[in-house]
């Protein structure tokens, strides 16, 4: 009986969004992953979890972030979830830059969340990391 208590409230409260942390989310982004493949990228996270939220997702399953990770991803367009573990989610973006002849460009986007280290690797393997992002920036790269 206790454990059914235990579940429904923690259920209530992740739910209602009740069970947040002390930076007000109850998901902390560490690290975000642009890997950019043309046009596309393919978007890796890492985060942490609360404690209600890893017992949550322990009981009912990672797919239950979903709606989260999508709202991080809120000013893209086209997203689709790859893969969703108890501490890192893929998301592939389609269109996520225009082509201008031979190069690529990506407008800045909002993200719906603060992430500690945003790091975009671009095709030929070069990198570029921005601590404290809350936004993509505009950058360029070659196909």
């Amino acid at each position: 009986m206790f454990l059914f208590i235990l579940m429904m409230a923690i259920v209530s409260l992740s739910a209602t969004g009740y069970a947040l942390s002390e930076e007000g989310q109850y998901l902390h982004l560490r690290q975000m992953d642009i890997k950019f493949e043309g046009t596309d990228a393919e978007v890796t996270f890492y985060y942490e979890l609360d404690m209600f939220s890893r017992v949550y997702v322990f009981l009912l399953g990672s797919y239950n972030l979903q709606p989260t990770i999508e709202k991080v991803l809120f000013d893209f367009e086209q997203t689709e979830v790859m893969e969703l573990g108890r501490n890192h989610a893929v998301v592939y973006v389609h269109n996520i830059s225009r082509q201008n002849s031979e190069y690529y460009l990506h407008d800045s986007r909002a993200l719906g969340a603060k992430v500690d280290t945003l790091t975009m690797i671009y095709p030929d393997g070069s990198s570029r990391s921005v601590p404290g992002a809350t936004a993509t920036p505009y950058t360029f790269y070659g196909g």
